[in-house]
């Protein structure tokens, strides 16, 4: 499915030949808001007819911006659900775009360059679309999610840089949340690998202060086994903080950590787990964090692992993304 050509004003209904109501009924389209109509089997994915109608809606004279943008551009974790309900539109010269349910209008200044056309519409950059996530995010915590997601160098999709959002953040003067933004990049980090991590790690650095955290780091036994990636790593203490996600219940991947927890532990390791739910209450994820933090802290145990990797390492694909 191309979003990019599945939203249609009702004046360009002719030319498919659906000029009547009964016609479009036929077709199986279904409006979306006033005078956009998308292909009904759109509506199996919960942001596609967001996507679908702000493309519509913004002819050529507007950029798809924002989540809608990132999503487009194939960058995990950018949804509807937790950055909708509107996608937001950069209005051009010339565009007399209106706000309208979901659509949001942009009139600020977007720079060329920070604009791509991808078969003959026009999107935000990944680094531009990520600075508008940013600006508007609901907190410092939320932004810093946007930039770690945007730029992660660990994950499977599109992805910009750290220093490309700072580029296109220099670039801008007295937008509406660019203090946020910039607030946001010295926090932000590329090895992260999912939205929950990075609470996580921002919980331990700013509530703990474990500044000195590795990010998604691989930890090998004396005999140079890979003991496994360590999402969250405090090397002077031997402190391993997990994050599970969702994806984390299913049995298979349960296992896999279960026993990547306790090949960490026989090598001396502490290791903390942590779910999305831990965090509905932010202090006790914090006291949770320092206790751990304390067992390190006084273990006796001999350490058995290593962070300098064996040659190997160097030439087996599957650990490529975290070298």
């Amino acid at each position: 499915m191309d979003p990019t050509r599945a939203g249609l004003r009702t004046g360009s209904l002719p030319e498919i030949g659906l000029s009547r109501r009964r016609q479009l009924s036929r077709a199986r389209w279904v409006t979306t808001t006033r005078g956009i109509h998308v292909p009904e089997y759109l509506l199996d994915d919960p942001d596609l007819p967001t996507i679908a109608t702000a493309i519509a809606a913004m002819g050529a004279g507007g950029a798809l911006g924002g989540w809608a943008a990132l999503a487009c551009h194939g960058v995990p974790f950018f949804d509807r659900a937790t950055f909708g309900p509107a996608a937001l539109v950069h209005c051009l010269p010339g565009s007399r775009l209106r706000a309208r349910s979901m659509v949001t209008p942009f009139q600020g200044l977007v720079h060329d360059d920070e604009l791509v056309e991808i078969e003959g519409v026009r999107f935000a950059t990944i680094a531009r679309a990520a600075f508008d996530e940013m600006r508007i995010a609901r907190s410092l915590e939320d932004a810093v999610v946007v930039a770690d997601m945007a730029a992660s160098q660990v994950t499977e999709g599109g992805r910009t840089s750290l220093r490309a959002i700072e580029r296109v953040v220099d670039s801008h003067h007295k937008l509406r949340g660019i203090v946020q933004a910039r607030a946001a990049l010295p926090l932000a980090h590329e090895r992260s690998a999912s939205p929950w991590e990075t609470r996580l790690r921002l919980r331990a650095v700013r509530d703990v202060g474990l500044r000195q955290l590795l990010v998604n780091v691989p930890v090998f036994d004396r005999f140079e086994r890979l003991l496994g990636i360590a999402d969250l790593l405090e090397p002077r203490i031997g402190l391993v903080l997990e994050s599970d996600g969702a994806q984390h219940r299913r049995i298979d991947r349960h296992r896999e950590d279960n026993e990547r927890e306790e090949r960490f532990e026989h090598a001396g390791l502490v290791v903390a787990r942590f779910t999305s739910g831990d965090h509905a209450d932010r202090w006790a994820t914090v006291r949770r964090i320092e206790q751990a933090r304390q067992r390190a802290a006084r273990s006796t145990a001999v350490r058995g692992w290593t962070l300098d990797p064996p040659a190997w390492w160097f030439t087996w694909e599957p650990g490529r993304r975290y070298r």
